[in-house]
């Protein structure tokens, strides 16, 4: 059942449980697209901890470790939702029409959007709360990924590209060619390759950031929609939403190892969290997250959240004290 809280009731309270959450434990973000608000789950606890009222059909996240922050982007609003994690202090920020995927450069303060139906890509100076300038870009501009070197990976859906721009220059550099209706873009600080999903062909498309050459095609279940690197055994975890799965791709071989079966209805969100040895998978059609053991993929618990769960992007907040 849907349930909508207001951010302002009961401040102290949920001032102070959230601090201890933060204190002791990494805690996953969860934006609720039917609901309109996000979901603070304690994954140490296993507990839905705190849940937070933002803008209209809230989808995706990210999460700024530095400042403390994270961001989500409203379609439904056409803007984006800042929350300040020390004080959860909530403020709506431009996000021009229709905004998707999110990454912010702390740095300079720069909020990276891709605006779906005006094929371009916001740049907002989150201290003015002004969208500075715009880059055009193709047909529904969906998936991003901002490296340390200033290059900004976006999934072009609907022209099945991936447009790479240098943000300093603010012009293209290149396109490469993927599958079928690239939707989502991930990678890690830890690892040179770019993974993309590729919604329509059913595949993931594998990206050298250095060289910007696609490197393969690897085929997955229907409708794949978000990966989570695993940095130790050099693994991807791939959502397929349509097939209720996840496929495991290993990076040494570039090849599906093993698929997960029903795991929950339609995958969406997937994240990783290293203290609590947890995937974390948020099920759209079941209004819950699931939990899974990193080493037997064996399924530890499921959590309920507010409704229509996403987190498109990294959702996961690691607790380093």
């Amino acid at each position: 059942m849907l349930r909508r809280i207001s951010f302002h009731l009961s401040f102290c309270i949920t001032f102070f449980s959230f601090y201890c959450v933060l204190a002791k434990s990494d805690i996953a973000i969860i934006t609720n697209q039917e609901a309109d608000t996000v979901d603070v789950i304690n994954l140490k606890e296993k507990k839905k901890k705190s849940e937070i009222t933002v803008g209209k059909k809230p989808a995706g996240i990210f999460i700024d470790k530095s400042k403390k922050i994270f961001f989500t982007s409203n379609p439904g609003s056409n803007n984006i939702s800042m929350v300040d994690l020390k004080n959860l202090k909530h403020v709506f920020l431009n996000g021009g029409k229709s905004p998707m995927s999110l990454q912010f450069n702390a740095d300079s303060n720069l909020l990276y959007i891709s605006n779906w139906f005006e094929n371009q890509i916001s740049i907002l100076d989150i201290k003015k709360n002004k969208i500075t300038s715009k880059i055009n870009v193709g047909n529904s501009p969906a998936g991003m990924y901002l490296t340390n070197s200033d290059k900004l990976f976006v999934a072009i859906k609907g022209e099945d590209i991936v447009t790479i721009i240098d943000t300093v220059s603010q012009q293209k550099i290149k396109d490469v060619k993927v599958g079928k209706a690239p939707y989502g873009v991930f990678s890690d600080k830890d690892t040179n390759l770019l993974f993309v999903t590729n919604v329509q062909s059913n595949s993931v498309t594998i990206i050298d950031k250095n060289s910007l050459k696609a490197l393969t095609n690897i085929g997955v279940g229907q409708w794949p929609y978000q990966i989570a690197y695993e940095n130790k055994k050099k693994l991807i975890f791939v959502t397929n939403q349509r097939d209720n799965s996840i496929s495991i791709i290993d990076l040494k071989k570039f090849k599906v190892n093993k698929t997960l079966d029903d795991v929950c209805e339609y995958p969406e969100g997937i994240d990783i969290s290293y203290n609590e040895n947890l995937i974390v998978v948020a099920c759209w059609f079941e209004d819950n997250i699931i939990l899974l053991d990193l080493e037997s993929y064996k399924l530890v618990k499921k959590i309920e959240v507010s409704g229509g769960p996403r987190s498109f992007g990294n959702f996961i907040l690691e607790d380093y004290e």
